[in-house]
C-alpha cells in the first residue's frame, strides 16, 4: 500500500468519523430539546392537576352535605309527624267542645 493510498483511507476514515459525530450531536441536541419540552408540558400538566384538584373539593364534600340533608329530612319528617298528632288533636278537642 503506497503512502497515497494510506492518506487517501485516512481521510475516508475521517470523514465518516467526523460524519458519525456529527450526527450524535444532531441527535443528542434532539434528544436534549425534547425532554425540555417534556419538562415543559409536565409543568403545565402539573399545574393543571393542582387546579382540577382544587375545583373538585367540593364534589368530594357532597357525601358529607348528602348526610347532613339526610338529617334535616328525618327532622322534618318527625316535626311533620308531630304537628299532624297536634292538629289531630286539637280536632279531637274541639269536636268534643263542640258536641
Amino acid at each position: 500500500m503506497t503512502a497515497d493510498e494510506i492518506y487517501f483511507w485516512w481521510a475516508v476514515w475521517l470523514v465518516i468519523a467526523t460524519v458519525i459525530v456529527i450526527a450524535t450531536a444532531a441527535l443528542l441536541i434532539a434528544v436534549v430539546m425534547a425532554a425540555q419540552r417534556i419538562l415543559r408540558t409536565a409543568r403545565v400538566g402539573l399545574a393543571v392537576v393542582g387546579e382540577i384538584e382544587q375545583n373538585t373539593k367540593a364534589i368530594w364534600q357532597l357525601n358529607d352535605s348528602h348526610k347532613v340533608a339526610e338529617g334535616l329530612l328525618s327532622g322534618a319528617e318527625a316535626i311533620l309527624g308531630n304537628a299532624g298528632a297536634i292538629a289531630d288533636a286539637l280536632a279531637a278537642t274541639e269536636e268534643k267542645r263542640v258536641a
